[in-house]
């Protein structure tokens, strides 16, 4: 055991530092608006209606509309729209505000509050602490805080309900090779600083906003950063944490972590603390699969997030990407720009987003956590070719082949959470009269999806009830399959495959589902 620790040991210290570098972000920078003579005075439209009425789980989204030139372009209340049309309730900004208080762009931030106001969404202000100054004693970094945060509050207060204080402060405090699981990986003055100033923030903000929710954030195992800031005596009422692609690909890699899901383990860290998930992605890395990968990892990772109850928000980084920044930054975002910075089209997680969406009156509703597939509803799952079947689950964005990369695009709300059976698109020419077969475990509906170029449907397939519901995908030659059910009792099934019986016209394999 011993001997084998530094390996595993030194393959984490790896991992820590590759996230460190891809994981802080170049900051919006919204330069102070000269015309600032006055007071701001807020409309009376721009109080979002949301702010007190937040569901029990929401999906969000962050985005530089202040800040930032991808956003410039186009206007506030089509940002809303986007983001309420993938069915989020939460929008995270950056703010950067002057000494008393106002933001420093404020006539980009009225017409997103009126647009906010308008759709219901709840913004989520990240305030920056512009301020922060780590050679400063901690009795002035804490005035320097609550002077930020309770002349923000005392602005904004009417607006906003929830406030997180600052972004990616435990990078800016841990020491080099260090994972941050306890206090001593921290340089002590930068965190005794750091954890004077936010505690300063968010006393700041509870004066002056009695009602107000402050949050604190960190990420990857980061932890102690937020542990070293409760017994400094930072009051926050939620946690927030940053969670990414290759952060969940090292805890399952490193299995002396013990940790199979991060938001557990924060529950037992953090007990009775809400957590809001306030920046969430895959790391952007081979750009000919990210789409792909981008929503398989997010619509897992919600799903997983939406299990458990203490988890409130999941929030995706971000709306737009941003083409002009280094490195993966220009590639985080779920709509990309055909001409920048005008015309944009979604990427496929943002596609899966609308459907779900629009299948659930508005709101998105995270696909169940992929379990053990099958267990309860069938076995045995045998398959008569060289490329064996593969137990799935169904989701929008999902590959429905074993050996092509087409994905799932459409499905009728009754077909989400099925099973999903895959099996290979190279046995469409196949005429075995026994293709596939598996033991239902009790009585369950069996789902075909069938090529509607097929001329002459094999003798298997007639049996079954043809619906008018469609199966759409995005194969290039075929927008969608036809969609047939059968009812069976529990037991052995057995279906042929594509063309047995004299099957004719079919030119793609078809696409199996339980449930």
């Amino acid at each position: 055991m011993n001997k084998k620790f530094p390996q595993i040991s030194m393959a984490l210290v790896c991992a820590i530092v590759f996230t460190f570098a891809s994981c802080k972000k170049e900051l919006a920078i919204q330069p102070e608006d000269a015309s600032l003579a006055s007071p701001l005075k807020l409309s009376t439209t721009s109080v979002p209606v949301l702010q007190n009425s937040l569901p029990s789980f929401a999906l969000g989204v962050n985005g530089h509309p202040l800040g930032d030139i991808a956003y410039f372009g186009v206007p506030a209340s089509n940002q809303i729209e986007m983001i309420k049309k993938m069915g989020m309730g939460i929008y995270r900004i950056n703010i950067f505000s002057t000494s008393d208080g106002t933001c420093t762009v404020p006539l980009r931030l009225q017409p997103l509050l009126d647009a906010a106001a308008a759709g219901k969404v709840t913004l989520l202000p990240m305030l920056q602490p512009r301020t922060l100054i780590y050679s400063d004693s901690e009795a002035a970094a804490y005035q320097k805080g609550k002077t930020l945060g309770g002349n923000f509050a005392l602005k904004y207060a009417a607006v906003f309900k929830y406030y997180d204080l600052g972004n990616d402060l435990d990078l800016n405090t841990i020491l080099s090779g260090k994972d941050g699981r306890i206090a001593a990986d921290y340089d002590q003055i930068k965190l005794s600083i750091t954890a004077a100033y936010l505690k300063g923030m968010s006393e700041g903000i509870h004066a002056n906003d009695p009602d107000a929710q402050t949050m604190i954030s960190a990420g990857w195992l980061h932890w102690g950063f937020i542990k070293f800031c409760e017994s400094y005596g930072v009051k926050y009422d939620v946690l927030a944490y940053h969670w990414y692609s290759d952060m969940e690909a090292s805890i399952i890699k490193n299995t002396f972590l013990k940790i199979t899901d991060i938001t557990l383990t924060l529950n037992n860290l953090f007990p009775g603390k809400p957590i809001w998930i306030t920046e969430a992605n895959f790391r952007p890395r081979d750009l000919t699969t990210l789409e792909a990968d981008q929503n398989k990892f997010l619509t897992t990772f919600i799903a997983k997030c939406k299990a458990n109850p203490t988890v409130k928000t999941v929030i995706v980084y971000q709306l737009f990407d941003e083409p002009y920044k280094n490195g993966g930054e220009k590639h985080y975002g779920i709509v990309k720009w055909i001409l920048p910075y005008t015309q944009w089209n979604n990427k496929l997680v943002a596609d899966a987003f609308e459907k779900n969406a629009a299948l659930n009156n508005g709101v998105y509703v995270p696909i169940s956590p992929t379990s053990p597939v099958g267990t309860a509803l069938f076995s045995n799952l045998q398959g008569y070719t060289t490329t064996k079947p593969q137990a799935s689950i169904m989701a929008l964005g999902t590959t429905y082949y074993a050996d092509r990369i087409y994905q799932i695009k459409s499905i009728p709300s009754y077909l989400a959470n099925t099973s999903l059976i895959k099996t290979a698109n190279n046995d469409k020419t196949s005429s075995l009269s026994s293709y596939i077969s598996f033991n239902l475990n009790r009585s369950a509906t069996v789902y075909i999806a069938y090529d509607p170029r097929g001329t002459k449907l094999p003798a298997w397939l007639q049996g079954f009830t043809k619906l008018t519901d469609k199966f759409e995908i995005n194969d290039p030659k075929l927008a969608a399959f036809n969609l047939y059910k059968k009812d069976y009792t529990a037991g052995p099934v057995t279906l042929g495959a594509n063309l047995s019986g004299g099957a004719t016209g079919a030119l793609c394999q078809y696409v199996l589902m339980i449930k």
